[in-house]
């Protein structure tokens, strides 16, 4: 396929604008694209505000254990501000793709502020504000919730593999074990 109207030949186009993929969902670099030069070359860093991989790790895991205690098998995805999968951890024994939904659930805990029963309530209650936020790639029952750090948001965590209220439940366990932790 050739470049986009624009583009320099041996880049990527910007991806289609299509609600039903997830951030982070790019196609590979073009087979031609000239490896990026050593010692910097590369994009600056990433300033999207996030939990360390630290916290995100400690926060899945005490997710994953919660359900674990309960008998259930989920996944559990922590994602940072812009949706982007940060940590996914899957019970032994789970069945697929959990984190993929999770990951769902937690793009509705970013774009609300809040956790995804909340959002579920009002969509029930017909908000049309509500349902007007409301993507394609989004799954809008309970199992996310935001991390934030005071009134800045870092992310979210969402597990699936249980009822959606179970799911909820481990994921406020989850985020409350870091709770404190987040800046």
């Amino acid at each position: 396929m050739p470049p986009a109207a624009g583009a320099a030949p041996g880049t990527n186009p910007a991806p289609p604008s299509d609600p039903m993929r997830l951030p982070g969902d790019m196609p590979p670099p073009p087979m031609g694209a000239a490896p990026r030069p050593a010692g910097g070359g590369g994009p600056a860093p990433d300033a999207t505000p996030s939990p360390s991989l630290a916290l995100g790790l400690e926060a899945a895991q005490a997710a994953l254990d919660a359900c674990t205690a309960d008998g259930l098998r989920v996944g559990v995805a922590v994602v940072d501000s812009a949706g982007q999968l940060h940590v996914g951890l899957i019970a032994e024994g789970a069945r697929p793709g959990r984190i993929y939904t999770a990951v769902r659930k937690d793009l509705v805990a970013l774009a609300f502020k809040t956790p995804t029963s909340e959002v579920q309530a009002k969509l029930a209650a017909g908000d049309p504000a509500a349902a007007a936020l409301v993507k394609p790639n989004m799954m809008t029952v309970a199992g996310a919730v935001p991390l934030m750090a005071g009134d800045q948001l870092l992310g979210a965590i969402g597990v699936s593999g249980a009822t959606s209220q179970q799911d909820e439940k481990c994921a406020v366990a989850g985020a409350a074990k870091i709770k404190a932790k987040l800046k």
